[in-house]
């Protein structure tokens, strides 16, 4: 039986390749986050794969299967459905769904907005639109666990005049099974952290990214509660972080309340000296991936691209599946 090769990543484009010994291999404890030249293996292994290059007689690296499991942690991520009854949008949902039915996964995150204007529409008019959705989430077959987004509001401020829903949140809860929209997930060695990322205000945008004291609060304590050697994923469907304003109209360019996460970094630094490798998050409609040290921020996209219009701002339709091995995330949308 051949061994699997090593590769290390020296800088300037070399990558060498040597034999590998899983036995007397250097381990990592898993309370460690990678460091540069792991990150640099790992992206060096990938970039091989993706160029064809496992098909050559020599192996690439596989991490030992007590390490791996036989392959990463890979979940979906898909966000910003906006299910409607026009521009052709159920059937599309169809397609997309017998997608995702055939991908081997262990979990799908939604980011937010599944419906498109609950905000200023009554239940009544947003019940077709929700069995728009419940249909797409049948022929999907796998559990999706949802991320609350502001389209999802239903009732905030109907336009008709009518009363606001005294529940905003009922038929998104309803629809995904869910006591709360705020929750903690715990897969595949990782502990998700669901948060409610839209506050409603006054004014003309109606609602800010921003997360409130009692959030925090709760936020505080289910870190504090979880032992140090679990790494945290954030899910919220306003961003913590985005360059989209600065690329579509300028690098000076700031974001307004209504496109991030106003406290974001109150948020951040609440997991100080603890493992959180990923945020993901929506919203914006856009395909976008920012590292920062060791913290990698994800928008991803949309389902709808611009409101099953075409792309948005050069992301067509779709959604991503992520692959994460030592605190590393891989993404790849799919569109």
């Amino acid at each position: 039986m051949k061994k699997p090769l090593r590769i290390d990543w020296l800088g300037h484009g070399s990558i060498v390749m040597r034999k590998w010994d899983p036995v007397n291999a250097p381990t990592r404890a898993l309370d460690n986050s990678p460091d540069a030249n792991e990150i640099a293996r790992m992206i060096a292994r990938r970039t091989l794969l993706k160029l064809g290059l496992g098909a050559l007689a020599f192996p690439i690296l596989r991490l030992p299967a007590a390490e791996s499991g036989g392959r990463p942690f890979r979940f979906i991520f898909l966000t910003d459905v906006h299910a409607m009854l026009d521009r052709e949008a159920p059937a599309k949902l169809c397609e997309i769904a017998t997608r995702i039915a055939d991908l081997d996964i262990d979990l799908i995150i939604g980011g937010g907005d599944f419906v498109d204007g609950g905000f200023r529409s009554t239940a009544s008019e947003m019940e077709p639109k929700f069995a728009v959705l419940r249909t797409f989430l049948d022929r999907i077959g796998h559990r999706v666990e949802a991320v609350l987004g502001n389209h999802d509001l239903v009732g905030v401020s109907p336009a008709d005049g009518s009363n606001p829903e005294a529940d905003p949140a009922r038929l998104l809860r309803e629809t995904f099974g869910l006591r709360e929209t705020r929750r903690v997930l715990d897969r595949g060695g990782y502990r998700f952290i669901i948060l409610d990322s839209v506050e409603t205000v006054p004014g003309s945008d109606s609602y800010r990214g921003w997360i409130n004291a009692d959030q925090m609060a709760w936020l505080k304590n289910q870190i504090e509660s979880t032992p140090m050697e679990v790494p945290f994923i954030l899910c919220s469907h306003i961003p913590f972080r985005s360059t989209f304003l600065q690329n579509k109209d300028g690098p000076m360019t700031p974001l307004p309340e209504s496109l991030v996460v106003g406290n974001a970094n109150d948020v951040l630094a609440l997991f100080a000296g603890r493992r959180l490798p990923l945020v993901l998050q929506g919203h914006l409609h856009v395909n976008e991936l920012i590292r920062w040290n060791s913290q990698t921020f994800l928008t991803g996209g949309a389902v709808c691209g611009a409101w099953w219009k075409g792309d948005n701002w050069g992301t067509n339709p779709g959604f991503g599946t992520v692959e994460i091995e030592r605190d590393f995330p891989d993404w790849n949308y799919v569109s």
